[in-house]
């Protein structure tokens, strides 16, 4: 089950629950109670409990409240987390109505790793960039319907070659994710070692630890010259004897059996 943690708006509303008469009269009973916009909560202070939060990398004492409302655009609760940090306040709306407030607000606070890492993955290491295809998939037009393409796929083999071809694309988006860390690993432990053979022009290093694309730069020169290498490391040798790998070829058969051979006798004198 998936969590939405998304920011409110500072004019955001919502309703408390509907208190129920004890005589049911004709028609629907109400849903929607008192309506309160949420930035007025910030008001009522006495409601809020000071914690420690990492916000942003920096551990900070933050002023933090959550209350379960209803939001019209879903008809249903939705947790409203209410915090003061020392960037102003702020209103989270969560969609786990068990969600404990500090861990959202910092889930919410580590969205911008998030977005830089899949901007890595994009333009650094190219993940997104796969032409996966079969024929057992129907042709995507640039406004399809819904459910429209697996409808068509009639035939358990065909179903079959789909999610082979699904199953494609998660493991090479995976492979790229696995060597972007490999990429920040080799940054932490060897940025000297990275640093001394980088080749390229940088006008001012913004810091000391060298990016992925600078890592990257530099494992691509080592490869490339390891390759042409008359004396190759270890990786190069690895794969040298992965694809030059003599195989084992298996004795002719005639028929199910095979030929027999002859027994030899050593007759000393």
């Amino acid at each position: 089950m998936l969590t939405l943690v998304i920011r409110a708006k500072k004019n955001c509303v919502a309703y408390f629950e509907a208190k129920q008469p004890r005589k049911r009269g004709p028609g629907r009973p109400r849903q929607y109670g008192e309506k309160i916009k949420v930035s007025e909560l910030f008001d009522h202070r006495e409601h809020f409990s000071n914690v420690e939060c990492n916000i942003y990398g920096k551990v900070e004492m933050v002023s933090i409240a959550s209350l379960d409302l209803l939001w019209k655009p879903t008809s249903c609760l939705i947790r409203f987390v209410l915090a003061v940090t020392k960037r102003g306040p702020i209103i989270l709306m969560c969609s786990d109505l068990n969600q404990d407030a500090v861990a959202a607000l910092e889930l919410y606070c580590a969205r911008v790793r998030i977005e830089t890492m899949f901007d890595m993955l994009k333009n650094i290491m190219g993940v997104f960039r796969y032409r996966f295809w079969t024929k057992s998939l129907e042709r995507h037009s640039r406004k399809p319907s819904k459910n429209k393409d697996l409808k068509k796929t009639k035939s358990s083999e065909q179903m079959g070659k789909v999610r082979l071809c699904f199953a494609a694309y998660e493991r090479f988006v995976m492979i790229g994710a696995i060597a972007l860390g490999l990429l920040q690993l080799i940054s932490i432990k060897y940025q000297k070692s990275v640093w001394k053979a980088f080749k390229g022009f940088l006008r001012t290093k913004s810091r000391k630890l060298p990016s992925e694309r600078t890592v990257k730069f530099v494992i691509a020169d080592l490869l490339v010259r390891d390759l042409f290498s008359l004396a190759p490391g270890a990786v190069i040798r690895e794969i040298q004897g992965y694809i030059f790998s003599k195989k084992v070829v298996e004795p002719e058969r005639q028929g199910t059996e095979l030929k027999a051979k002859p027994e030899t006798t050593v007759i000393e004198t």
